[in-house]
């Protein structure tokens, strides 16, 4: 197994551990062809999010992408189980809640980190800002 992608699993391994999340997952986005890929992933139900193929400003990873936002999507949102319905990443794991952050690399979106709950749950400012801060470990490693 390529050094990376154990460094990236162990990672979001870490992650789900430390918000009790049920997933997480990093998507790459690709800048010749203007796709968000999700490469790697940890606490998956099946392969699906492998095949997945998104445009910048499609689904809750392109949103990121696109507008570079740290993006919620928790108890508190409203109307949360119709949105949770247009991204295909919730539904193929059949997530409930999670919260997509950019991973910046030279200014630009390199990447999305995303966590999730396969349960309603209400993701605290702690959990987000490690979320954050992991971003920037992910940064450095696609560097």
């Amino acid at each position: 197994m390529e050094a990376m992608q154990v460094e990236f699993e162990q990672k979001l391994h870490d992650l789900c551990t430390n918000t009790s999340s049920d997933f997480s997952a990093y998507a790459n986005v690709d800048q010749e062809n203007h796709t968000i890929r999700w490469e790697y992933a940890y606490g998956f139900t099946n392969n699906r999010f492998k095949n997945m193929v998104i445009r910048p400003g499609k689904g809750l990873s392109g949103s990121v992408v696109r507008f570079g936002i740290t993006m919620v999507l928790d108890i508190d949102t409203p109307n949360r189980q119709k949105t949770r319905l247009q991204y295909p990443i919730m539904l193929a794991e059949n997530l409930v809640s999670a919260v997509a952050v950019p991973v910046h690399v030279n200014g630009k979106v390199a990447g999305v980190l995303l966590i999730g709950s396969r349960s309603e749950v209400k993701y605290t400012t702690e959990q987000i800002e490690l979320l954050k801060k992991t971003t920037s470990e992910f940064a450095e490693i696609k560097k």
